[in-house]
């Protein structure tokens, strides 16, 4: 009795103790959120609790391990605790669960799957349409890493360019495939060796880049000035091999750059994240994601962006960059800005998104060349680009009687394929239309001169697919090519390396060398029409095409006049048509006696 009497009489008292010592340890946890660090977000921290944080936005207190890695983080034991636990939470394949869940990158989530980057549609259409194997190179539904080994195409596909994607796990290959892949953390994990926890980035580098983009069309190592030569090695240094190397044991030269890297940007000065991560929708073709143009600076419309946009989070998360909610940002596409490009003292200004420096961007308006009659067509590539990175005639060859990994699979399959690369040529571009109707530099889409052996090593097959496709070869420069270096060049209109000339009215191309003889087919592998206007090879996008006949034939007409009227502003080039009625009718013009005495 006298303890049940205690009990009850101290009740009150031990009410009031509790809740006091509740508001006491409230106190404290308050006071540590103002003056001294928190107590761990999850248990994971009480053993990894010495783990450097990611990123300035991704404090390891705040986030703490389970919100990217899963597992169970409000056990202590270790066992129970990383069940469930993913190493890389940037894999695509349960992205949707780390980074894109609710308050953190749900959007970029969402949107990198179907990128480019992601499901390499257009390499894998283009290769299916080029072998025959598909009536178009447009596709956008197709991915690399769903693709069945069903054909010669498909085996090619997955065995010599799956190993490229970023929906691949990282660390899956052996070599260079295995660096690529992981998702988000292909490009935005910093590699280290130390034993600490990865760093995060948004100032992606251009070795971040080059990584991928230094086969097919090269752009990382156009833009950076580097040719990659023909393997042997050369310039030798100290009795060895160049210390110019490239990943696959190739080599390099320095050559001319792009006159943007010598102004020290990166690939993501130009490039904001809708052109490298996708804006929501499935393309079939790089370019078609890519919406910067060089007008996007050069000739700079400014507009406020929403406040709930992107962009904002996108300087925000850049130590390089700042700017008021209030600014004004270049307008790239639809719903897409710069996040780097500013008006600053009347003038366009880029930051650098690395180190925060200030460029000037000249603003390019009504320039004569640019806006006379004949080149309203011409994209700033088709005059700039300097050079183009020009991969003629893969041999390829597939021999049943061997084994290769598939890069999909990841087993080791019946069938290997081996790839030697005929020449390998940095030239001034040829130029075709594009499927905007733009005059671009074309280079090679893949030419394959295609062997296929039986089980007995035999000769079971041959084929040659050639094509050719527009890009944007990343090698500008201020100095333009002189007028009859496009006008009078065989090569640039599309014509192969050759000589024109006018013979009884009619044109006429002379090939520098004899294809056929040479093994390489009945045309030489540049060559994309004859001067008929009939093409030579395929396409690789629909509505891309060379120049037809009455095009070449306008284009290298104005050659005659160029002897004389060699300036843009020259009143013949007004209404070049007329000049040229004028010319036919008016036979005693000095044009007609220089016309007569020209071969």
């Amino acid at each position: 009795m006298a303890i049940k009497r205690l009990v009850k009489f101290n009740l009150p008292l031990i009410l009031a103790s509790a809740v006091l010592s509740m508001l006491i340890v409230l106190a404290i946890f308050d006071f540590g959120r103002q003056t001294v660090s928190e107590p761990p977000a999850d248990q994971c921290l009480t053993c990894h609790g010495d783990e450097r944080d990611m990123s300035a936005a991704h404090p390891n207190k705040v986030f703490g391990c389970a919100k990217c890695h899963l597992g169970n983080p409000l056990v202590a034991d270790k066992k129970i605790a990383h069940q469930g636990m993913v190493k890389n939470p940037s894999d695509l394949h349960w992205v949707h669960k780390t980074c894109g869940q609710a308050g953190c990158h749900p959007q970029w989530a969402a949107r990198v799957p179907k990128s480019i980057m992601t499901t390499n549609s257009g390499l894998v259409a283009s290769t299916l349409y080029q072998w025959e194997e598909k009536a178009t190179p447009d596709d956008s539904t197709l991915h690399i890493a769903h693709l069945p080994d069903t054909s010669l195409a498909t085996s090619h596909l997955r065995k010599m360019c799956a190993g490229c994607h970023i929906n691949k796990p990282t660390g899956d290959l052996p070599g260079e495939f295995g660096e690529r892949g992981g998702g988000c953390n292909d490009c935005h994990l910093v590699q280290t060796d130390s034993t600490q926890h990865p760093a995060l980035t948004v100032q992606i580098s251009i070795a971040v880049c080059e990584k991928c983009h230094n086969r097919s069309d090269r752009t990382g190592l156009t833009y950076q000035g580097k040719f990659e030569s023909e393997g042997y090695g050369t310039p030798f240094k100290q009795g060895s091999f160049s210390d110019r190397t490239l990943s696959g044991n190739r080599f390099y030269y320095h050559i001319l750059p792009d006159v943007h890297f010598e102004k020290g940007m990166v690939c993501i000065d130009c490039h904001p994240a809708e052109d490298v991560m996708g804006d929501g929708r499935k393309y079939a073709h790089l370019e078609e994601q890519v919406h910067v143009r060089c007008e996007t600076c050069h000739q700079a419309q400014f507009e406020k962006p929403p406040a709930e946009h992107l962009v904002w989070k996108a300087i925000k998360s850049n130590p390089a960059l700042s700017a008021p909610l209030d600014s004004l940002l270049v307008r790239a596409g639809k719903n897409i800005y710069l996040s780097n490009v500013f008006q600053k003292n009347g003038q366009v200004v880029l930051v650098r998104k690395i180190d925060g420096r200030e460029l000037t961007v000249q603003q390019n308006q009504n320039r004569t060349e640019c806006g006379m009659p004949g080149h309203d067509r011409l994209s700033c590539q088709s005059c700039h680009s300097a050079y183009t990175p020009q991969c003629y005639g893969c041999h390829d060859v597939y021999d049943p009687r061997q084994k290769q990994l598939d890069k999909v699979s990841l087993k080791e399959t019946e069938g290997r394929w081996s790839e030697g690369r005929s020449y390998l040529r940095f030239e001034e571009p040829t130029l075709g239309v594009d499927a905007r109707g733009r005059i671009m530099p074309f280079a090679p889409g893949c030419q394959v001169y295609l062997t296929v052996l039986d089980k007995k090593g035999r000769v079971q097959k041959e084929a040659r697919y050639l094509t050719m496709a527009p890009f944007d070869p990343h090698s500008t420069r201020l100095k333009v090519p002189q007028c009859e270096d496009c006008h009078q060049s065989a090569k640039r209109l599309g014509l192969g390396e050759g000589v024109l000339r006018l013979e009884d009215g009619a044109l006429k191309s002379q090939a520098l060398y004899d294809a056929p003889r040479a093994a390489l087919g009945n045309c030489a592998p540049e060559q994309m029409v004859d001067v008929e206007g009939r093409p030579t090879q395929k396409m690789s996008r629909v509505k891309a095409r060379p120049f037809n006949a009455l095009e070449i034939r306008k284009i290298f007409r104005v050659s005659y006049c160029l002897i004389c009227h060699d300036r843009a502003d020259d009143v013949v080039y007004n209404d070049f048509g007329q000049s040229v009625r004028r010319f036919n009718q008016d036979k005693t013009l000095p044009c007609n006696r220089l016309a007569e005495e020209r071969p």
